[in-house]
This record gives C-alpha cells, structure tokens and sequence, in this order.
C-alpha cells in the first residue's frame, strides 16, 4: 500500500525537476501500478500525471514514447505493431491484465528497472534510448546502469528494420517472468540481452561477439559463453535452473532470428 503525507503536482518540466533536486527522498508517481504495492511511508511523492507526457508520437526516425504513456497505449498503437514484427506489443501484451497495462506507464517500467520486466529486453533489441530532463539523450542500455537521479521524459524508439525476438519464460500465464531476453542483429553483429536473473537486463557481451564473429555455426560456443552472465536465486527459480533455462532461451531467440 502506497503511504504518504503530501501530493506535490508540478505543472511543468521544470517545476518538476525543481522538486526533484528539492524533494530529494521523494519519489515519482507515475501510474502508481509498482509502487503501491510496497510497504514504504514516503514524506511526499511527485506526481507527474499533469506534465503532458501522455504521448506517442512519430517523426521520419523515430517513434517517440512520452513517459506517461501506458503499456496498453503501446500494446495498441499500429504503427509499434509493424515494428521489429511486433516485438514490444507482443511483450507488453503478457503483462497481467487489460486494466493494469492501462494504468502502467512505460516511463514507470523503464525508469524501474526491474528484473522482471517484459518490455526491457524488448526495448534494448530494438536500440532504444531515453531522454532525460538533465542529462539529455542515452542509449537505454547505458541509462539502465545510471546511477543518478533524473527525471525520465521519453523513450524514443529508431524505425529501423532489423532481425529482432524476444521471449520470456514463467511459470504460470500471470505469474513475473523467471527468466527473460531478446536478441537483434544489425550493423554491429548481434547483441543478446538477459533479464530476469533476477537482477536487471545486461548484454551477453562474449557470447554475442562469438555469434558476430564466428557466425551461426558457433552457437554451442555461444550458449557455453552465456556462463559469463551472472544468476541469482529467488522464490522463482534457482541461479541454477535460470542459467539452464538462459541457454534453451538463447538458442530458441537465434532459431528465431535466423
């Protein structure tokens, strides 16, 4: 249950960051879908629902994602569906229910940074960056490894067609995802990215250069190198079965993409 003793609703870009830097322990509200569920007494929270981030938007580049558009915005939007085959929508779509992906932001699931999350994986395969209100424009790789606070305005996504996939492994339809990644492959070689461990999303740097190099034929050399990620244990599943499980998951996203 989300405990606080003051809502401060900034107007605008700027007011909001004031009352960052101001309101050093308090924290963002976005759609309020993660946070409620912690046991947490917060002194104030930042509302940002009146900030006009509420957005999807297109230019000849890129598609833009304004932080407080819902995951349902997305999971709807045409235009995301024909990108990379579909792959956020189709992720975005395994999120529990109808209602909760129509409160949930994408700025909150992003800025988050959860182990769990469905949409990251898939939002690194496809290059995607965030736009910060100081810091200004990073790679969502780079951002995911920020340790400073800012205020996340938009997540921009290039319209680009590359070979992409995602997957995500759980134990019951509505259950968090165990283990989850995606895998892309474009002018640099290919990138393969692991979540769910169950810290956060990182790139499987060696066993992606081994799939660039070396090409397909290298893909038993690729899943040995998946030991260079490391796994942890929690109620879902052992560091054990997850490593296992990392390496079914990277063969099936190659299969996949190739």
């Amino acid at each position: 249950m989300l405990m606080y003793r003051q809502v401060l609703q900034p107007s605008n870009l700027e007011e909001a960051a004031a009352l960052m830097k101001k309101q050093k322990w308090a924290p963002f509200l976005a759609g309020g879908c993660w946070i409620g569920l912690g046991t947490r007494k917060y002194p104030a929270v930042i509302d940002l629902s009146g900030l006009n981030l509420r957005y999807i938007t297109e230019s000849e580049a890129a598609f833009h994602i304004g932080a407080m558009a819902t995951q349902g915005d997305v999971e709807r939007h045409d235009g995301l569906k024909q990108l990379g085959r579909g792959i956020l929508p189709k992720a975005i779509h395994t999120i529990l229910g109808v209602q909760f992906r129509n409160m949930a932001t994408m700025g909150g699931s992003v800025a988050a940074r959860f182990g769990f999350s469905d949409i990251i994986p898939s939002l690194l395969a496809l290059d995607a960056t965030v736009v910060l209100y100081e810091h200004g424009e990073m790679g969502l790789l780079d951002y995911l490894s920020f340790k400073e606070r800012d205020l996340l305005v938009e997540i921009k996504i290039p319209k680009k067609e590359q070979p992409v996939a995602a997957l995500a492994f759980r134990k019951s339809v509505s259950d968090f995802p165990y283990l989850s990644g995606a895998i892309s492959y474009n002018e640099t070689g290919y990138h393969i990215y692991i979540g769910g461990r169950p810290s956060r999303a990182i790139e499987a740097v060696k066993a992606s250069q081994i799939l660039t190099e070396q090409g397909l034929e290298a893909l038993p050399a690729c899943l040995d190198a998946l030991d260079e990620v490391p796994f942890q244990t929690n109620s879902h599943a052992s560091a054990e079965y997850r490593k296992a499980m990392a390496k079914v998951m990277v063969k099936r996203l190659v299969q996949e993409v190739k």
